[in-house]
């Protein structure tokens, strides 16, 4: 019994970030939209999200859809609730301080948030959130808090810290990094998994032209496209 109790809390981590697996052509590893089609390779877990051999996932749940409405409490204090997002375009990565995955992401998250920051063209958002609720004491590691992190690595970027992890929840977060490009109607319009895995040599910038490409052709309003 404590064997399958120890099996499953390592899934349910690797679920969440990380695996063992490669990072070949049938990779979810990038920019995906509404109605984006599932390669047949994919593998369906307990939860019933398809993923490729590594875990991460080929869909989110809310693509096409209006974000779930959440709220929070920034490291700086403030509060902040969905409606903050409302009227513009907004980048939010969803991450940890637990995850491997995210550790490796943070230097181009950085990297993105200094390439976006003061622009009225793409507003950006950052979730730091637990594996699940029942591992919140495991949330920041050795760091003990965000606050520390963003100390020793000189880091600034706005960030919302989920306690207990009911924002992730309420989001549907099935891996960690997550990205989730949020339009205006507060639609989800785009999701991607970690930059460090993808195949460009400059993610950073593949990501932002995927956006850019995503608000040229965005028509608000205009139904989900039938999924194959």
């Amino acid at each position: 019994m404590i064997r399958t109790l120890i099996l499953s809390a390592s899934l349910a981590l690797l679920a969440a970030c990380g695996g063992a697996g490669s990072t070949g052509d049938d990779s979810a590893t990038g920019f995906i939209k509404p109605g984006a089609s599932v390669p047949e390779s994919a593998e369906r877990r307990e939860d019933g999200v398809p993923r490729d051999d590594y875990g991460r996932p080929y869909d989110y749940e809310f693509l096409g859809r209006e974000l779930p409405a959440f709220s929070g409490t920034m490291i700086s204090g403030s509060r902040f609730s969905t409606g903050d997002l409302e009227g513009q375009w907004t980048l939010i990565d969803v991450w940890g301080l637990w995850c491997g995955d995210c550790m490796a992401d943070a230097p181009y998250v950085e990297e993105l948030w200094n390439e976006v920051s003061g622009s009225d063209e793409l507003a950006f958002l950052s979730i730091h959130t637990p594996p699940n609720a029942q591992r919140a004491d495991e949330a920041f590691g050795r760091y003990g808090s965000v606050g520390a992190y963003f100390e020793e690595k000189g880091y600034s970027y706005p960030t919302i810290v989920d306690e207990d992890a009911s924002i992730r929840e309420t989001l549907g977060i099935a891996w960690t990094p997550s990205y989730i490009l949020v339009a205006p109607d507060l639609t989800v319009q785009g999701f991607r998994s970690e930059l460090a895995a993808a195949s460009s040599d400059d993610p950073v910038a593949d990501l932002l032209a995927d956006i850019e490409a995503v608000k040229a052709s965005y028509t608000p309003g205009a139904p989900r496209p039938v999924e194959d």
